[in-house]
């Protein structure tokens, strides 16, 4: 990841995690079941990237994906973590730069809300 890239991510999510809070729906530190999502690129090497992942402890699993030109594979990663910007950063960063070094592109992250 390039600086600006990492910067511009890192305010996403940070903005993405206050509008998130400011709802109300979830509150700060809740336990949450985290997903990011990582598209493949041309150069990509799913082998590695998942076995990057399970290294370092991250639950991954391979769907299928239907897109204009037909379908393709994408790696979802599964994350215990807390409802905070740092938390949600954190996971983010460091599946990221796994991710690039291995031939594959962030494409957001998602959560599972907690049981109230």
């Amino acid at each position: 990841m390039t600086e600006t890239q990492d910067f511009d991510q890192k305010a996403a999510t940070y903005y993405s995690v206050a509008q998130f809070l400011k709802d109300g729906k979830v509150p700060e530190g809740a336990s949450i079941a985290l997903e990011l999502f990582f598209n493949p690129t041309s150069n990509a090497d799913q082998a590695a990237f998942l076995k990057a992942l399970k290294t370092f402890g991250y639950q991954a699993e391979v769907e299928t994906e239907k897109t204009e030109d037909g379908m393709r594979e994408v790696v979802l990663v599964n994350v215990a973590t807390k409802m905070t910007s740092e938390d949600i950063w954190l996971h983010e960063e460091r599946t990221s730069k796994l991710a690039q070094s291995r031939g594959f592109s962030p494409d957001g992250w998602g959560f599972l809300e907690p049981d109230a």
